[in-house]
């Protein structure tokens, strides 16, 4: 297992943890925005795997923002990472699942994807552009009959790092976190392990008939 950061000493540490549950796994420092990393990554991978069976996407920022003309340096920055680096990601692991003909792809998208936001325009239209990614890469894998399943997950309202610092700035606009999490969740946020739980399911053989599908996780009354 190939674990990617831009914070190294945290992908260290979860690769160290992993190694501890008697599980192979191995982390290095990635910026997803930088094809020199992604080349980097391909030439490790070759050299101590020479192969790539399961890709996971999940490297993603948000920004505050929207559709007016002080868009643009907030929709680069997001777009160059959630999407970008997402296609450097699946680009990669096809060219290693294409010769073997078989492997399984899923991409984290968001349901911020599935309707406007008025304060985060960039991030949902990014995340909106990883799910139509992943059904065409889908397709088009397919119709070349290969056994390669590409599939998006798309969480609400998640407990991690990044949802704490976005969310504080609603709280303080909405009242506090309950009224928070009444507008945009069913009370309490999603642990990552729930989301986890679906995407291991997505790249077993339990999922060996689905691709190019995209898969809300999230309570949220009316998304």
């Amino acid at each position: 297992m190939l674990l990617l950061d831009r914070d190294e000493a945290a992908v260290t540490a979860a690769a160290a943890a992993i190694s501890q549950e008697g599980l192979a796994a191995k982390g290095r420092r990635h910026d997803v925005t930088s094809e020199a990393d992604w080349q980097a990554v391909r030439e490790w991978v070759t050299a101590e795997w020479g192969r790539v069976d399961i890709l996971v996407n999940s490297a993603g920022i948000a920004r505050f923002d929207r559709v007016d003309a002080n868009i643009f340096p907030t929709y680069r920055e997001v777009f160059a990472v959630n999407v970008e680096g997402s296609l450097q990601g699946m680009a990669l692991a096809l060219d290693f699942m294409r010769p073997a003909g078989e492997g399984a792809i899923v991409n984290v998208s968001s349901t911020a994807s599935l309707k406007g936001n008025p304060a985060m325009a960039s991030y949902g239209a990014s995340k909106a552009a990883i799910s139509h990614f992943t059904r065409s890469a889908a397709l088009e894998v397919n119709r070349a009959g290969l056994d390669i399943r590409i599939n998006a997950v798309l969480p609400g309202f998640t407990q991690t790092d990044m949802a704490d610092q976005i969310y504080d700035q609603f709280d303080a606009k909405l009242g506090g976190r309950d009224a928070t999490m009444r507008v945009f969740s069913s009370g309490r946020p999603a642990q990552p392990q729930e989301i986890a739980d679906l995407i291991l399911y997505l790249v077993s053989d339990r999922a060996s008939f689905i691709s190019g599908s995209t898969y809300s996780i999230d309570r949220a009354q009316g998304a």
